[in-house]
């Protein structure tokens, strides 16, 4: 079906500047009907999808169930879920918050917003106590993804009054729209018409914000509308993709296959078109598919942890997890040491799980001529040994041939029996958020250790300090000091002199026994600290004090 040409225009122009919104990796839109009973709810899910998918509920009935319903809008995936009535004395808060919290659980991708519906005729304060409750189990993370959708827009037109003049009437309906931003739709469910493609449009508009303008192509794809139809397959499911592999073994072609557009460029050379993670989104055979082309292995024009880690990003960019890895082989290459090292690093880089989400896609299947795939494989133990830690997945594309639609929608197949064999689920990028925590625990010990480090070096500065200021005070008290001593043993000295034959004593030698003999002093009173210190004034005392008895000494043996 052709998607109406302004909800083209409008898309394709807000993602080719560079916007980007909370829908992304998957391009789906998960609408969730909120209010009381007999607001509209239901009939609004049934206007969204074109379809009577939802049955309105008996005013006596109380269902505890979610009722959700996949469809499209111009071609655009939506899935619809009606809840039960708020604000029933039947349904505790405990019941509503499990509801809401099933609901977001199936909510795990694209974009996601509540649709809170009320009757535009006469706001309540039933209903004013609706919306409270609603707020109070949303919480406050959820509050700016709240729309207020009015129904019974009929009733406006019977009545000659607008929307603006129906809210301007009551000051709390005016107070919440103000709250809310101005985000709020009026639908008529009795008319038949572009409603729903018109509150996709304004929903779009005000969810997208502007991102790192420029750094992913972001494009949404019109369907095919060639002469060669897709085969159906799990019509509406989306799907994630991860093209790995090294420089022109055909990733980028590989992705321009899969999507039938020519979004990737692809040269036929060994160094890599593709610099960093690019990622591209289309509807193809009616469902919503997400490639993402990485740099190749080995690529020169990177350093080795700048390949790693934009390499990594592609988890992050097919967030929640992608659902297939394809690891990239042309079928003419020799499956060397270095291509075993490909499968070495992507299972290090992503973890041992990554091979349950793989499978090996062979490019270049025209130059086969003839031969048999498998027969390539067995004969190459290495290339073997891969294809069955992939669980024996592997495919052939010929790149050359885009208008063969069937090599897609088997590897589409493929891709649906993996995810089978893995429970319905995907790859994690769990090992990219325990790698960031240890990362930060890192930081912190490191942290840690260098404020360690910085203290020790402020300890150790201080210690030297007051030693110095010891030493300075030692060397203002020395010389005053010795005065006394000199004077005090002046008669010793003379006979020591006059016994030695009146020859000259060093001075120096004398100068060091009286330093001993000080810093001993000093290391009596002050204790072991005291030593230390004495022994350090003693070596100084010596220096000092051998000068002055050099003078001293000689004034001595003068007078003697």
């Amino acid at each position: 079906m052709l998607l109406h040409v302004s909800f083209i225009l409008n898309i394709f122009i807000m993602w080719f500047l560079g916007y980007t919104s909370e829908m992304e990796p998957n391009a789906h839109l998960n609408l969730i009907l909120l209010g009381k009973k007999r607001a509209g709810k239901s009939a609004s899910g049934n206007t969204i999808l074109g379809q009577k998918a939802f049955i309105k509920k008996s005013s006596k009935s109380v269902t505890r169930e979610v009722a959700f319903k996949s469809g499209t809008v111009n071609g655009f995936p939506v899935t619809v879920y009606d809840t039960p009535g708020f604000h029933d004395p039947k349904i505790s808060e405990e019941e509503i918050q499990q509801i809401l919290e099933k609901v977001l659980q199936k909510c795990e991708s694209g974009l996601c917003v509540f649709l809170l519906v009320i009757k535009a005729d006469n706001f309540t304060e039933e209903e004013r106590k609706t919306v409270e409750k609603i707020e109070k189990l949303l919480e406050q993370k959820h509050l700016n993804k709240i729309w207020i959708l009015f129904t019974r827009g009929d009733e406006l037109q019977d009545d000659n009054k607008t929307i603006n003049e129906f809210i301007n009437e009551t000051e709390a309906l005016n107070n919440l729209i103000q709250k809310y931003d101005q985000r709020y739709h009026v639908f008529n469910n009795k008319k038949k018409g572009d409603q729903a493609r018109l509150l996709l449009v304004n929903i779009l508009q005000r969810s997208l914000g502007v991102k790192d303008g420029g750094r992913l192509r972001r494009i949404l794809v019109q369907p095919n509308t060639r002469n060669e139809p897709d085969a159906p397959v799990s019509s509406l499911s989306s799907r994630r993709i991860v093209l790995l592999g090294k420089s022109g073994v055909g990733k980028s072609a590989a992705g321009n296959t899969i999507l039938r557009q020519k979004v990737f460029e692809s040269v036929m050379k060994m160094i890599s078109v593709t610099c960093e993670c690019s990622e591209v989104h289309a509807i193809v055979s009616g469902r919503s598919l997400s490639v993402v082309d990485t740099p190749g292995f080995f690529d020169t024009n990177m350093n080795s942890e700048e390949l790693m880690i934009e390499i990594a990003r592609s988890v992050y960019l097919s967030s929640p997890g992608p659902h297939a890895f394809l690891i990239v082989f042309p079928v003419n290459m020799r499956f060397t040491d270095q291509e075993q090292q490909i499968a070495d690093l992507i299972e290090i880089l992503f973890g041992q799980e990554v091979l349950k989400y793989s499978i090996v896609l062979f490019t270049h299947g025209d130059q086969l001529k003839g031969q048999n795939i498998e027969k390539l494989i067995e004969e190459n133990c290495q290339l073997r040994h891969l294809v069955d830690e992939c669980g024996g997945r592997y495919h052939v594309f010929n790149n050359k041939n885009k208008n063969n639609r069937e090599q897609v929608n088997d590897l589409l197949q493929k891709i649906d029996t993996m995810i089978k064999q893995n429970g319905g689920g995907h790859y994690s990028n769990q090992m990219f958020e325990d790698a960031l925590r240890f990362r930060q625990e890192e930081e912190k010990r490191r942290l840690r250790e260098e404020e360690q480090r910085k203290q020790k070096e402020k300890q150790r500065r201080e210690e030297t300090d007051r030693v110095t200021n010891e030493m300075k005070e030692l060397e203002a008290h020395k010389e005053p000091e010795f005065e006394k001593f000199l004077t005090k043993y002046q008669p010793n000295l003379r006979m020591s002199v006059f016994a030695l034959g009146r020859h000259m004593i060093s001075g120096q030698l004398i100068g060091m026994c009286i330093g001993a003999a000080v810093g001993a002093a000093i290391g009596l009173v002050g204790g072991p600290a005291g030593a230390a210190v004495g022994a350090i004034a003693g070596a100084n005392a010596g220096v000092i004090v051998g000068t002055l008895v050099g003078a001293a000494v000689g004034k001595v043996i003068h007078n003697v």
